[in-house]
């Protein structure tokens, strides 16, 4: 894939998540972001405070599926398709640190991003 390809793919991902992966500090909500390849995956532990209520959302455009693992205390694992589509999850009751861990399925390519932001009651 060229570098072009994962530009246009980055920024489809990132209009999908309504981020931009490198963030600035505008958004009290936002507690992380991030872009990677679909062939590098995403594994990233996330700080989070103990208790409190999130939202996770992934977005992968491409081609192929990913499969997304999220530990926490109701662990996740889900096959997402790499449309451009943003899945969601609301993490409650987080355990204080937040697995995320997603990798390319049967030659799966493209980008790769996701979104954590604060849940307000």
């Amino acid at each position: 894939m060229s570098t072009l390809d994962e530009q246009r793919l980055g920024k489809q991902v990132e209009e999908a998540l309504g981020v931009e992966t490198v963030p600035d500090d505008s958004d009290p909500l936002l507690v992380e972001a991030g872009l990677e390849r679909v062939g590098d995956g995403i594994h990233t532990e996330s700080v989070t405070t103990r208790g409190k209520d999130y939202q996770l959302r992934v977005a992968c455009a491409g081609k192929g599926k990913i499969i997304l693992s999220v530990a926490s205390k109701e662990p996740t694992h889900r096959i997402i398709s790499c449309d451009g589509v943003p899945a969601s999850r609301r993490i409650s009751d987080s355990p204080g640190r937040l697995r995320i861990d997603a990798e390319g399925v049967n030659g799966a390519v493209g980008m790769i991003g996701w979104r954590i932001d604060k849940v307000e009651k």
